[in-house]
């Protein structure tokens, strides 16, 4: 992805995250699929604009999950493959199968996957005290990973997008939505990056 690609990725991230904090806290995961498009008033495509739609997320059925979110994004990933079926009961019940079906499937000429991403509630414990924290984690078509962190009472979140992810270091989540850039990015010339929004 383009420089200007990864910037607009990074601003529509922190709009999710800067809605999410107008709404307050104790609200269940976001899943987001974040695609582009060739911008209707731009010629030939040269300019594109992006879109996150927003997949609610049932909290209480995914803490059923034995590792929780990051497993609920493993197994949505190897369902959304096309190898595997996708009307699953389990998966069902924590989002919208049909609804990601659709937009995965969009024919809108020039549409394209930029990245996945979700937004959650989590605790992080410092010095012994718990913090309650906000996150919006992200993977890109290029493997990239964005990561936007809110604590509870910051007026402004912290951003990291690391080109290079370390085991060591990387979120919970990253494997999940890796997981769901791959299974749902379908290569094709809507794929490449003009190097503009």
């Amino acid at each position: 992805m383009s420089f200007a690609a990864v910037h607009t990725l990074t601003g529509l991230l922190l709009n999710v995250e800067a809605s999410a904090d107008g709404l307050g806290w104790g609200r269940p995961p976001l899943l987001l699929l974040v695609q582009d498009r060739p911008s209707p008033s731009a010629p030939h495509g040269t300019r594109r604009q992006a879109r996150a739609a927003p997949l609610p997320v049932h909290g209480r059925r995914v803490g059923r999950y034995r590792a929780g979110l990051p497993e609920f994004l493993r197994d949505l990933a190897a369902a959304l493959r096309a190898d595997r079926p996708v009307g699953r009961p389990t998966l069902a019940a924590c989002v919208d199968l049909g609804l990601i079906g659709d937009l995965v499937a969009d024919p809108t000429p020039g549409l394209r996957l930029l990245a996945w991403a979700v937004c959650y509630e989590d605790v992080l414990v410092e010095s012994d005290e718990p913090h309650e924290i906000r996150r919006v984690d992200a993977v890109d078509v290029d493997g990239r990973g964005y990561r936007i962190t809110r604590s509870r009472g910051e007026p402004h979140p912290v951003v990291v997008v690391n080109d290079r992810p370390e085991r060591d270091y990387e979120p919970a989540t990253r494997p999940g939505l890796a997981g769901l850039v791959e299974a749902t990015n379908r290569p094709g010339p809507s794929s490449q990056d003009p190097g503009s929004r």
